[in-house]
């Protein structure tokens, strides 16, 4: 059975810079949250655990602390051990693949906002709630309308999905409360050929470096990006 993913980490300013590099980030994958427990989503013609997955940071400032974060490529295994992913522009994964766009980038920054206004995550994408179980279920409900956001068949009424996921996703994407008008602050991606490609969260530079932009450096630097 194939396992999906997002994440975190805080990034150092490089400075002034005339072209725009992309940062990398070393992670290891070690699992998705609830093992064998978590919740589960038709997609298609197959099944999938859904929810948060767990990765340990390897390199920079942040190395030695984990995360949770969101899958943005089903059809890639998750695959644990350590990897280098590059930091881009949600709207330009997967890597390989044809881009998603800033339209599907819209609609995960959305559902991700949303997520966040209902308490069920922090601004960083970690879950909030104590319970276990519960947590399960709303990581679970946030990862399948993301699938279904980026163009795959989520089957939300399949008897092979769990039922305490469709309840909390039926709450998230309800058409009465859900503002598609609201975005995720500092969402990103991180991909590498060969490995899963998840969701990330750039924060903010302080205010006194604020000018400086977005600039991070993590375990390296490319001299280009993909696109």
């Amino acid at each position: 059975m194939k396992l999906c993913a997002s994440t975190y980490a805080i990034f150092a300013i490089a400075g002034m810079a005339a072209v725009a590099n992309a940062a990398t980030i070393d992670l290891n994958y070690t699992g998705i949250v609830g093992g064998n427990d978590a919740t589960r989503a038709r997609i298609g013609s197959s099944t999938y655990l859904a929810g948060h997955m767990t990765h340990m940071i390897m390199s920079g400032a942040d190395a030695g602390q984990s995360f949770n974060t969101f899958c943005i490529e089903i059809a890639e295994y998750a695959t644990p051990g350590t990897a280098t992913y590059e930091i881009i522009d949600l709207a330009d994964a997967p890597n390989p693949g044809s881009y998603y766009g800033q339209a599907r980038a819209d609609e995960v920054s959305a559902i991700l906002a949303n997520a966040l206004a209902m308490g069920w995550i922090d601004s960083k994408m970690q879950a909030t709630s104590e319970s276990a179980s519960t947590n399960r279920a709303r990581m679970g409900a946030i990862q399948a309308a993301i699938w279904e956001a980026l163009g795959h068949d989520f089957q939300v009424n399949s008897s092979s999905t769990s039922s305490s996921l469709r309840n909390r996703y039926s709450e998230l994407m309800n058409e009465n409360s859900f503002d598609s008008s609201l975005r995720m602050h500092g969402l990103r991606a991180v991909v590498a050929e060969g490995q899963q490609d998840m969701l990330y969260i750039v924060p903010l530079p302080t205010a006194g470096l604020a000018g400086l932009g977005m600039l991070g450096l993590c375990a390296g630097v490319r001299a280009t990006r993909r696109r």
